[in-house]
């Protein structure tokens, strides 16, 4: 009696902490815990300066650094005449490099944002995973109480009827042993919903969960695959790949300015003149070389080739999912429909385990089996919306 009292004890104390999870549930949401998230694993790893310096906007026209060239000339004649140049060389960013330039500014932009959402899309789909685990397992633990708490009456019912020789010594002994199996399994159970907790813990820093967790259906026919993070991600590296390789192409030289000063001197007179040049390239064939040419194509076929399988992975990974989902929704079907048959064979196992009817084993054995087969309209349940999350994770959906 005392084991019992102890098994009792223990449920009660299970029965407060699962009515504490659900209670403290405050009306978060799903993207509240997204949020939170991000700020607690923040703070753990801070993330890098990439921001891109800013420039004067006169020397972002200027290619390089600029140069200073001095010429003196001095003459072997008696009456000759003396030179000193002066002159400072400019080299200006041509109007197409300006252009690629200004492309790479944007596609950082790109990159940047795509590398946000595939960092939200991950942070999702650890919530979703721990945030369902949780929920199956706390269901699952409630079912495991349920049959605890029939075990314990049962005991007490059957080793009186033993020492009355009511029944055979063995019947109790096996219901006392089924009830030790599943106060283990309730140990177990809570251990692992603890440790999800944990988990769900050092990711968000939130205590409770949010307060709805299912997701909307989405029809797999009306998802843009093309549109998922990591195309997109996929795409702008291509592309600013693509514009690195212009920046090297031939209408990238740049315009020459050059701005003199001379002075000539000679026996009778001297003079001052200012001169500007201006130096432009002449773009003659294709602007690319025949190495860019061919790296050019190689990136080309490589981004395809990574991109076409990419999205047949996704586009399976969709239908498998959206399958699944289908067959969850016809087991639920059958599972609604065969709960009033385990009802009534519940109350027909309880009828025959009142009046002592014999093979007392197998009606306690079936009578458990019941309950889980119950318990399994519920878990399967909670394996659709489970099944919907997963759905909207695959299709690049964040919280």
């Amino acid at each position: 009696m005392l084991g019992l009292r102890k098994n009792i004890h223990l449920l009660t104390i299970l029965l407060c902490v699962i009515s504490f999870y659900s209670s403290s549930q405050t009306k978060l949401t799903l993207h509240d815990s997204l949020q939170a998230a991000f700020e607690k694993q923040s703070v753990l790893s801070p993330p890098l300066d990439t921001q891109l310096k800013e420039t004067k906007a006169y020397v972002a026209w200027i290619d390089g650094a600029p140069s200073i060239s001095l010429m003196h000339y001095e003459s072997d004649e008696t009456l000759g005449t003396t030179e000193s140049e002066l002159s400072l060389n400019i080299a200006i960013k041509s109007p197409f490099l300006r252009e690629v330039e200004h492309a790479l500014v944007s596609n950082v932009e790109v990159i940047r944002n795509n590398a946000q959402q595939q960092y939200a899309l991950y942070l999702s789909g650890l919530i979703r995973q721990l945030v369902w685990d949780i929920t199956y397992k706390e269901a699952s633990l409630k079912a495991v109480i349920h049959k605890h708490e029939l075990l314990s009456e049962l005991v007490v019912q059957y080793k009186e009827m033993a020492d009355m020789q009511a029944v055979p010594q063995y019947i109790s002994l096996i219901v006392q042993n089924e009830l030790n199996q599943l106060t283990l399994s309730t140990i177990e159970h809570q251990r692992a919903i603890d440790n999800l907790y944990s988990q769900y813990f050092r990711l968000t820093g939130l205590q409770v969960l949010p307060n709805q967790i299912a997701e909307t259906v989405i029809e797999i026919a009306s998802v843009d695959l093309n549109s998922h993070p990591d195309v997109q991600s996929l795409d702008a590296n291509f592309k600013n790949t693509h514009q690195q390789l212009l920046s090297a192409s031939k209408q990238t030289s740049p315009w020459n300015v050059q701005v003199s000063g001379r002075r000539i001197s000679t026996a009778n007179f001297s003079e001052n003149q200012l001169g500007i040049g201006l130096e432009v390239p002449i773009e003659i064939g294709n602007n690319l070389s025949k190495s860019q040419q061919s790296e050019y194509l190689t990136l080309t076929i490589e981004h395809e080739t990574s991109r076409r399988k990419l999205l047949h992975q996704l586009n399976e990974t969709n239908i498998a999912l959206a399958q699944e989902h289908k067959f969850l929704l016809k087991k639920q079907q059958v599972l609604n429909d065969s709960l009033p048959t385990l009802e009534l064979l519940k109350e027909a196992m309880n009828d025959l385990r009142n009046i002592n009817a014999p093979n007392q084993e197998f009606y306690i054995r079936t009578l458990l089996d019941t309950i889980d087969s119950q318990q399994s309209v519920q878990l399967n349940q909670i394996n659709i919306q489970r099944q919907v999350a997963l759905i909207r994770q695959a299709a690049g959906i964040s919280l």
